[in-house]
C-alpha cells in the first residue's frame, strides 16, 4: 500500500464525519456557504479560533473555487519547516503512544541503513522498561535501560555518555509519561532536557507525542510542555481511532510547530512521515 493510500485509510473516520457537511456545502452548488464550511471545520476539530481564521481569510479573497482555495489554505498551515537533530527525546502523557511510536520510529530509520541507540529513562515503571527493550529487540537496536529507581537525567548522562551512543547516527530517547499538570515531573523532564544539551549542545530536541483522539485537549498539553521543554516537534498517534484528525491543523496554526509523523495503525509500518499535502487530501471526502 502506498504512502497516499495509508493516509487515506488512517483518516477514514474524520473524513467520513466531515462527508455529510460536504454534500451539504457542495451538493447545491452552494460553494460560498462559508457558516457551512466553518461548521466542516468544526466537526474535524480544527477548534472555533482557527476555523473563523481561515473562513474570513476565504472571505477576504473570494477565490473562484471555494473548495480548492480551502485546501490551499490548510496545507500552507500544515507546511512548516523543522531540522532533524540527531538526539530526540519523546515526552508526552501516559498513554499517549511514546513507547510505541519510538519502537516504531527505530525500524523506519533502520531501514533507511542508520545507527541507532536507544535509551530508557522511565525509571520507575518496570512496565515501560520491558516494552522498550521489546521494541529494541524486535528492531535489532542496541539500547541503554537505566536502573530501576534512579535518577532519569541520570540515565540520559549514562546512556549519552556511552561508546553506543557515540557511534549513532541518530539516538531516541523514551521518558516516563506524566500528566502535563504535575509540575514535579515537568521539572523532572527539564532537568533531562539540561542534561542532554550539556553533553550534546545544539544536537537535542524534544518531540511531543500527542493521541489524536484527545482532540482540543492536546492543545492545553501543548501549552505546558512548551513551558517545560519547546518541543520541536509533534508525533500525533492514533489517528486511525478518531473523527479528530483537523486537531493537527489547530496545532499547526498556534504553535508553529511542524508535525514530524503520524501513527495511522498498530503495525510496525503505520508510523509515517508528515506529508501536508497528502494529508489535507485524505481528510476530505472524494468527488465533491
Amino acid at each position: 500500500m502506498s504512502l497516499m493510500a495509508r493516509i487515506h485509510e488512517g483518516l477514514s473516520k474524520t473524513r467520513d464525519k466531515m462527508a455529510q457537511a460536504f454534500q451539504a456545502v457542495f451538493a447545491s452548488g452552494a460553494h460560498r456557504d462559508y457558516e457551512l464550511l466553518e461548521e466542516l471545520l468544526l466537526l474535524a476539530d480544527v477548534g472555533p479560533g482557527v476555523a473563523g481564521e481561515i473562513i474570513a481569510r476565504l472571505r477576504e479573497q473570494k477565490p473562484q473555487d471555494v473548495f480548492l482555495a480551502l485546501k490551499e489554505e490548510l496545507v500552507e498551515i500544515l507546511n512548516i519547516d523543522g531540522e532533524d537533530k540527531p538526539v530526540r527525546i519523546f515526552v508526552g502523557i501516559n498513554g499517549s503512544g511514546k513507547t510505541t511510536s519510538l519502537g516504531k520510529l527505530c525500524h523506519r530509520l533502520v531501514g533507511e541503513g542508520k545507527e541507532l541507540f536507544v535509551i530508557g529513562t522511565d525509571t520507575f515503571r518496570a512496565a515501560g522498561d520491558m516494552q522498550l527493550e521489546a521494541w529494541c529487540r524486535r528492531t535489532g537496536v542496541p539500547c541503554y535501560i537505566g536502573k530501576p529507581g534512579s535518577d532519569p537525567a541520570a540515565a540520559i548522562f549514562d546512556g549519552l555518555s556511552s561508546k553506543q551512543a557515540s557511534n549513532a547516527d541518530i539516538i531516541l530517547c523514551d521518558t516516563a509519561g506524566r500528566l502535563h499538570s504535575n509540575k514535579n515531573l515537568m521539572q523532572e523532564l527539564e532537568k533531562i532536557m539540561r542534561v542532554s544539551n550539556k553533553l550534546r549542545p545544539g544536537e537535542v530536541e524534544a518531540l511531543l507525542i500527542l493521541d489524536a483522539a484527545t482532540g482540543q485537549n492536546a492543545m492545553q498539553q501543548m501549552d505546558i510542555f512548551r513551558q517545560a521543554v519547546q518541543p520541536s516537534g509533534i508525533i500525533l498517534t492514533k489517528l486511525d481511532g478518531t473523527a479528530k484528525g483537523g486537531v493537527a491543523i489547530a496545532l499547526a496554526a498556534k504553535y508553529q510547530v511542524p508535525i514530524k509523523y503520524i501513527g495511522v495503525g498498530e503495525g510496525l509500518e503505520d508510523l509515517l512521515p508528515f506529508s501536508p499535502r497528502e494529508y489535507v487530501d485524505s481528510l476530505f471526502p472524494e468527488n465533491v
